[in-house]
């Protein structure tokens, strides 16, 4: 289970861009899909009138950031609401870069820390020691990992540790720095920033992305495919 990343793609209700695919103003709002009906509502403080069957567009936001895209006829129009039905959908790219995927995936971490040892009379030795730790990935996205781990002294924000996951293969000895800890009892969630990684690993953690969370999140048919 997710802490912090809780952003899916499977949410109902949404900030939301209306467009014109033929131009005109865009309008900022929120969307509601209605997965029985099969449509999608806009509603925003003024809302452009268009007659029945004219082609409109939804792009859903993370931010200011678009990250998935509906395409509809329009079949009620009113100056706060719009309603689209024979509605096709597809989410974009952006999308593995700003939503997590809920996932329970087995890891372990290594954190290296020094240690001081007997020295001279006017200066001290340290050397570096690691321990290893096992721990479970819930989430992710390109940018960030969360990680749950049993622990009975947490770590702090901060503070790095190195990441493997190989099953399936996302991060091999992967620097990663904690943004947030959340600790309840003897576990901790860690929400943490993915330092740098090779480009193979990052185009492993990328299809990986895209096929567990962006290609099954699809409300109504793909863009492209016919709505009668």
């Amino acid at each position: 289970m997710s802490v912090y990343l809780d952003q899916h793609l499977d949410t109902l209700v949404f900030k939301a861009i209306l467009k014109d695919p033929n131009g005109g103003e865009e309008i900022e709002g929120r969307a509601e899909i209605n997965l029985q009906e099969q449509y999608i509502d806009f509603r925003g403080d003024f809302v452009p009138l268009y007659s029945l069957g004219s082609p409109m567009e939804i792009y859903r936001l993370y931010g200011k950031r678009e990250i998935h895209r509906f395409c509809g006829q329009v079949y009620l129009s009113d100056t706060n609401l719009m309603r689209l039905i024979k509605v096709t959908d597809q989410p974009l790219p952006s999308a593995i870069d700003v939503c997590c995927t809920g996932v329970t995936i087995p890891a372990e971490v290594t954190y290296t820390y020094t240690v001081p040892v007997q020295g001279g009379l006017f200066f001290k030795k340290t050397k570096k020691e690691s321990e290893s730790f096992s721990a479970s990935i819930t989430a992710m996205t390109q940018a960030q990992v969360e990680l749950l781990i049993q622990h009975d002294d947490p770590f702090k924000e901060g503070e790095e540790f190195q990441i493997t996951a190989l099953q399936p293969p996302l991060f091999d000895n992967t620097t990663v720095t904690i943004r947030k800890v959340f600790t309840y009892g003897d576990t901790s969630s860690y929400l943490c920033a993915i330092g740098n990684e090779s480009t193979v690993q990052r185009k492993q953690r990328d299809v990986f992305l895209e096929e567990n969370q962006v290609k099954p999140h699809h409300f109504f048919a793909p863009i492209g495919s016919s709505r009668s």
